[in-house]
């Protein structure tokens, strides 16, 4: 069977495809894209704000008129309509469809064995199906997701996440490590591990530090990333490790607010001056690291005051990418009923003016980061002229880099000097 798979949101997302996507062309499935006409459709959702939710019910119903003959929906969207929030039938989703879709639905308490359910429908169809399967290569890119942890304990107030993903719960060292060195020997270059609370991993003894540890030392791994991890979970044990090259020098980590009376409101644990000392650390410890971060513009009740304090923070925090999002208010989570909501046209006016300020320190820092020389993982062509190739790559501290090749560079890495036409490629 033809397979195509799209995700919305964040790395887990793409993480949980990933391990479906090995698990399929494993059997014998082609992994292709949504325009080589799949017979199988995988949709990852996402529901971390309103208008995630709304581009997840379009895509959804996108899928379905492509008129594959299995839709899988999974992710967290799916799981929110299912507890209620703006539910999407199987009516709705396929009105305009005319060969029947088989959908299916695959909720919280069934993602581990998401690959199982998915190759159980196929074996029910109609189909020819060969008794000796030879695998297909397995390529989405050269870096690899890997899951190490899902769920979520804490009750920051705007969240919706904890509500479709449920509780926090690890993965096991062992069988994480296997799927890593599965992944190195069909070929990829680099794995970032992820998680809803990457820095929550934890077995009966031992913590993120130790797993990470376990891992550059039971696998071949070249290269190895952590995705989001939040503030309270960096700690001085964790970033010592990147004294081995092998782990990359590039750390995302979400404050959402860079003031803390709406901290607080937000029940967000790292107040601001934590924060601070802790990403002044890494920069003193680890050469050449890369910083970004979340933050929220107009949560209920912040003041004018009170985004002035964020706008300072920004200066002195001295980020080098920052995804900015607008509050939108989540069912069932307590900031969707405080009082003293933003105006849009205020959101809409902090946005811009917070864009501006964060897109002029990216662009000094990266001016700054002119001579530096970087490990550069290439991984897609994006432009030929002839017989040669405009590649893009990510160094180890996630700079993109723009070269031109006259020869195949996929998953080679090479050492480049940054300069201003990478620049203008990052900013």
């Amino acid at each position: 069977m033809k397979i195509a798979y799209h995700f919305l949101g964040c790395r887990l997302n793409e993480a949980e495809n990933e391990q479906i996507a090995r698990a399929m062309t494993a059997n014998g499935h082609e992994m292709v894209t949504l325009d080589d006409g799949p017979d199988v459709i995988v949709l990852n959702t996402c529901g971390v704000t309103g208008d995630a939710m709304r581009k997840s019910r379009n895509l959804a119903r996108r899928m379905a008129a492509m008129e594959p003959q299995i839709l899988v929906l999974m992710g967290c969207a799916v799981d929110l309509m299912a507890s209620g929030e703006n539910p999407l039938t199987d009516g709705e989703l396929c009105r305009d469809c005319n060969a029947p879709i088989r959908v299916i639905r695959i909720l919280r308490e069934d993602r581990k064995i998401a690959s199982e359910i998915i190759l159980d429908a196929i074996a029910s169809l109609d189909a020819q199906t060969s008794d000796n399967p030879i695998p297909t290569p397995y390529h989405l890119r050269m870096r690899s997701f890997i899951k190490i942890q899902d769920g979520c304990n804490n009750q920051c107030s705007y969240c919706a996440v904890r509500l479709a993903r449920g509780r926090e719960r690890s993965e096991n060292a062992a069988e994480i490590i296997a799927e890593i060195q599965k992944c190195l020997d069909l070929g990829e270059r680099e794995i970032v591990l992820t998680g809803v609370q990457l820095g929550a991993w934890h077995d009966e003894t031992h913590k993120l530090p130790w797993l990470i540890r376990q891992i550059l030392d039971n696998t071949s791994v070249q290269r190895l990333r952590l995705s989001s991890i939040e503030p309270w979970h960096v700690r001085q044990e964790l970033w010592e490790l990147w004294q081995d090259c092998r782990l990359c020098p590039h750390f995302h980590i979400p404050v959402q607010s860079g003031c803390d009376e709406v901290l607080a409101a937000m029940r967000r644990r790292t107040p601001i001056g934590g924060y601070l000392e802790k990403i002044a650390a890494i920069r003193a410890s680890i050469p050449n690291v890369r910083i970004s971060t979340d933050l929220i513009v107009g949560f209920p009740g912040e003041t004018e005051e009170m985004w002035q304090k964020t706008m300072e923070f920004i200066r002195n925090a001295q980020f080098d990418d920052v995804h900015l999002f607008r509050f939108s208010p989540r069912p069932n989570t307590v900031a969707a009923s405080l009082p003293d909501p933003v105006p849009p046209d205020v959101k809409r006016a902090r946005w811009n003016e917070a864009e501006t300020l964060i897109r002029s320190i990216q662009t000094e820092r990266l001016k700054n980061t002119i001579g530096y020389l970087g490990h550069v993982l290439w991984e897609t062509p994006i432009k030929t002229l002839g017989n040669a190739a405009c590649w893009q790559g990510y160094s180890e501290n996630y700079l993109k880099f723009l070269r031109w090749f006259d020869k195949p560079m996929r998953g080679e890495i090479t050492q480049e000097q940054f300069n201003d036409g990478d620049v203008q490629s990052n900013t």
